[in-house]
């Protein structure tokens, strides 16, 4: 199909028959941004995982004909839950939430669903992508940036540059919105540290997942170099690249399971 116009990424700047007409036109791919508002620190946004978040989406969105819809962004913030002015959600609320959005979505025709999310570990979305699919046998994306092999942290930080703090500020000048962003602020020799952290990277690199809270301002949203736009960019574009890869994957994989009723996939014999 011929298009001679800019893709218009965003569900809400368009009519209900326009969405319509791109599902039925088979661009079924819709991607819905999943951020958190967390403290992170004296020197980021309580949004920053949502405004990054949302920039990879939208710069996603055009390359795959996906159709971006609002952000979800009160979330389970793992180990910030207690810190101030942190929002908490539970982890079940998340995935109940977020599920309820994904079932409208394949309701309006939606077989190819991504979830994006910078926030980690992803625990509440990583279990809903399975029980999605499961459940429904229509695939189900969920890329935790945090988790991605190709995420340009290595090259971000091999350049100087502090990858989440680097991130948020091109996505902030992408989207068009002023943050506060003071990496002055972060002052590491004052940091107090979080307890028993010795001992939980010793059990976390034997691959295990365990539970950690912050008990500090400092413990969270840290600086690893300076705040490098340009590089920033770079590497939410590598991101928005690698996800917009998949859209033609995740159509045979669509295919592949059209119509099959995933709870009777298993035959004897």
């Amino acid at each position: 199909m011929k298009r001679t116009k800019p893709w218009a990424c965003m569900a809400r700047d368009l009519t209900g028959p326009e969405v319509m007409d791109r599902v039925h036109s088979g661009d079924d791919i819709a991607i819905l941004p999943v951020g958190s508002m967390e403290m992170h620190g004296p020197q980021l946004p309580l949004g920053t995982d949502t405004v990054v978040a949302e920039a990879v989406c939208r710069m996603a969105a055009p390359a795959m004909h996906g159709t971006v819809f609002d952000t979800i962004s009160y979330t389970w913030p793992g180990g910030t839950k207690y810190s101030v002015p942190t929002v908490s959600m539970t982890m079940d609320m998340e995935t109940r939430y977020t599920r309820m959005v994904c079932d409208q979505l394949l309701r309006c025709g939606f077989h190819r669903i991504y979830l994006v999310q910078l926030h980690g570990p992803g625990i509440p979305l990583m279990r809903l992508a399975r029980e999605f699919f499961e459940e429904t046998a229509v695939p189900l994306a969920f890329f935790g940036l945090l988790r991605m092999p190709d995420n340009g942290r290595k090259e971000c930080e091999q350049a100087g540059a502090a990858w989440e703090a680097s991130m948020c500020a091109a996505a902030a000048k992408f989207l068009g919105e002023t943050m506060s962003i003071r990496p002055e602020a972060w002052n590491p020799p004052n940091q107090p540290p979080i307890p028993g952290l010795e001992a939980l990277i010793e059990v976390q690199a034997t691959g295990a997942t365990v539970g950690s809270l912050a008990t500090h301002a400092s413990h969270h949203g840290t600086f690893r170099g300076r705040v490098d736009v340009e590089q920033g960019m770079a590497t939410l574009k590598r991101i928005a690249d690698t996800i917009a890869r998949t859209a033609a994957p995740m159509a045979q994989w669509r295919d592949a399971w059209a119509g099959k009723d995933p709870t009777q996939s298993y035959s004897e014999g």
